[in-house]
């Protein structure tokens, strides 16, 4: 029972990316630019309902736990994805890089609500297969950057838990 589950789980995931033409690159380019450019729109949310309510950002923050809160999460996406833009290459090295990467993403992601970006952390673990395998070691600056980004991510999650209860 156990192995037909899995199975039409991965034909499930195997027809999704090959019908969006998906492969490990795209994965992570489409990752990145979401990281990056979701921020940029939410600031610029921030500055239209700044200039409705003739208030400055720094107000709207100040008042606003939960703006403080997402402003948080939107810098260290923004960083993340302006990181991965530049560095590609590194974290497509080899399958455990990968993997890590994507793995660390979709805890942090989905605690704080980016359920798109947690999609694709999914069909980027599914498709880290096609990567070469090999035994070289996570390398340290990978290590740091995706733990930083899931530390802070799960940091913005618990004090969304405190502001709500």
């Amino acid at each position: 029972m156990w192995a037909i589950s899995k199975q039409k789980v991965e034909n499930f995931f195997d027809r999704m990316t090959r019908s969006m033409n998906l492969d490990t690159k795209k994965i992570l380019t489409w990752y990145s630019y979401i990281l990056f450019i979701a921020p940029l729109l939410f600031w610029a949310l921030i500055a239209l309902r700044s200039g409705a309510s003739d208030q400055s950002i720094k107000m709207i923050v100040i008042k606003q736990p939960a703006v403080a809160i997402v402003t948080i999460i939107a810098i260290v996406d923004f960083v993340l994805g302006y990181y991965l833009l530049l560095n590609k290459k590194q974290f497509l090295i080899n399958r455990q890089t990968y993997r890590f990467l994507m793995v660390s993403q979709l805890i942090g992601q989905i605690l704080v609500g980016n359920l798109l970006c947690g999609v694709l952390a999914i069909l980027g673990m599914y498709k880290a297969k096609t990567l070469k395998k090999t035994q070289d070691n996570i390398s340290p600056v990978v290590i740091a950057i995706s733990l930083v980004a899931a530390v802070l991510s799960v940091l913005c999650f618990m004090l969304i838990l405190l502001l709500e209860f």
